[in-house]
């Protein structure tokens, strides 16, 4: 009993150290990416409390002096510094009663004192320093000396006979402390701007529950895990330069070595679980776009088309066609919609592409069009996968997100297998399961998942010029109704997602 209790408590404690680690991690990753937005609301504030402050600034003189508190009886004999700490304290009761603005305005000849006057003593010592803030310079200086004459006087019934020896002041003010202020105003201004970009960057943080490792993906789904692909760093395209060099695929001798070895493992477990299995069409999807699924689907295809395989792969997205892009391809292409529709030979509309060792062939999608994508799931659809078959050894579909859209379930039915891409740090771990348990619902071998653009080693990543897509053309579309999900022997009891 007390070792499984013991063995509890370890088990809590590493956890704990682990969620302590994931969110450090969580934090330094979202200053990475959000470092522009707090140096913004800095600068920002910053900028708004001087120009706040600048122009409604009305210049203020402060004349002050220190003087030593010394008694009245003896010229010679300075009180000590309880008395002059004493005499501070009834500064503030004198000056609210009036008594002394009212002999200082009355010393210098006016209605009432145009300014502020204000009295500190030195901690420990028997020095008293009065100081006065007013809007002209020499008002300023005038009254302070006429407080340093009659505060003596005002203040006897309390302390007793004392007189203020000035030891230093400042004469008649110049600077009206404006740097000051204003300095002291953006800094205050920046601070304010700081804070709020790391509140933001703390809600970020703790509301965007991403995926940034396969261990991490790997408590929260119950699939095998296919191995990751390195991240790629994008770099700017240059003007006028072939398409086909600047797409992350296997046929460009400029793709980083070590990207071509995460998708020859890739391809190599694939491969060996589809034989192992006698399947044949290979359904690839993600959870919402961006993750790179077509990118991955494409050299996923080459790699195998160059170890001797008939590949074909199918451009089933038809409201964000892709492939050709991917491919460097910039021709025009009828598209699966109007294959599907015409009745026309598929195989005729295959075109080759020149990888060597093999053959792969491929159909590639037209103009984007969300009506096509109700052909999915039809007879034709049904016969035209059937025919690829009996002609290739693969036949690899590019499918819409299943999070986002009903496609990749549709086309469940038809396929063998699927492979569920991730990409590092953009999907949140409820979408992946959404998206996953819509797959899953259909009945098909979902093999496993591939982490894509990892960033999660030690690497930095690749250098090269490309870049993922965006969300693009699936931002209006919802999902079609949960009656097209149902596929070929499955139910949707079947449980893949983790709680």
């Amino acid at each position: 009993m007390s070792e499984t209790r013991e063995t509890n408590t370890s088990d809590r404690e590493e956890l704990e150290k682990m969620d302590l680690t994931n969110l450090m991690l969580d934090f330094l990753h979202g200053i990475r990416k959000l470092w522009w937005l707090i140096v913004l609301l800095t600068a920002g504030f910053a900028l708004q409390a001087y120009f706040s402050v600048s122009s409604s600034y009305v210049p203020q003189y402060v004349a002050s002096a220190t003087t030593a508190v010394r008694t009245g009886l003896n010229s010679t004999s300075y009180v000590n510094a309880e008395t002059a700490e004493q005499m501070a304290e009834v500064f503030p009761y004198i000056l609210t009663s009036g008594v002394l603005q009212d002999v200082v305005a009355e010393d210098l000849g006016m209605d009432s004192v145009p300014g502020s006057i204000s009295a500190s003593a030195e901690q420990g010592t028997n020095f008293f320093t009065i100081s006065v803030r007013a809007g002209d310079p020499q008002t300023a200086y005038d009254i302070l000396q006429s407080g340093i004459r009659n505060y003596p006087g005002v203040a006897r019934y309390v302390v007793g006979d004392t007189t203020l020896e000035v030891l230093d002041e400042t004469g008649v003010p110049e600077d009206t402390g404006r740097e000051i202020t204003i300095r002291g105003s953006y800094r205050r201004g920046a601070v304010k701007g700081a804070a709020l970009g790391l509140l933001i960057l703390c809600a970020y943080v703790l509301t965007r529950r991403t995926v940034k490792s396969r261990k991490e993906l790997k408590k929260h789904l119950n699939l095998e895990d296919f191995g990751s692909i390195p991240y790629v760093r994008e770099k700017k395209r240059r003007k006028n330069k072939n398409k086909k060099d600047q797409a992350l695929s296997l046929r460009n001798d400029r793709v980083p070595q070590g990207y071509l070895e995460a998708v020859r493992k890739l391809r190599i477990k694939v491969v060996k679980e589809m034989e192992e299995k006698g399947y044949q069409v290979l359904l690839i999807t993600s959870s919402i776009p961006g993750e790179g699924k077509t990118t991955l689907a494409a050299n996923l295809a080459i790699s195998m088309a160059k170890q001797g395989k008939e590949v074909i792969l199918v451009d089933c997205d038809p409201r964000n066609p892709s492939i050709a892009a991917r491919l460097g391809e910039t021709g025009t292409h009828p598209g699966l919609g109007n294959i599907l529709r015409s009745k026309a030979d598929p195989m005729s509309m295959l075109e080759e592409v020149a990888v060597s060792g093999g053959k792969l062939h491929v159909l590639y999608g037209g103009k984007g069009n969300d009506k096509d994508a109700k052909l999915l799931g039809t007879r034709p659809m049904k016969n035209m996968l059937e025919e690829f078959r009996a002609h290739a050894d693969v036949v690899i579909l590019d499918t819409a997100p299943a999070e986002l859209l009903a496609d990749a379930s549709v086309l469940a039915r038809w396929a063998d297998a699927a492979l569920y891409v991730v990409k590092y740090d953009q999907a949140r771990i409820r979408r992946i399961r959404n998206g996953v348990q819509a797959l899953s619902a259909s009945g098909i071998d979902i093999l496993g998942y591939v982490f894509n653009a990892d960033r999660s080693s030690k690497s930095r990543g690749y250098g090269y010029g490309y870049g993922y897509g965006r969300y693009g053309s699936y931002g209006g579309y919802g999902r079609y109704s949960s009656s097209l999900r149902q596929g070929k022997g499955g139910d949707d009891s079947g449980r893949v997602v983790k709680d």
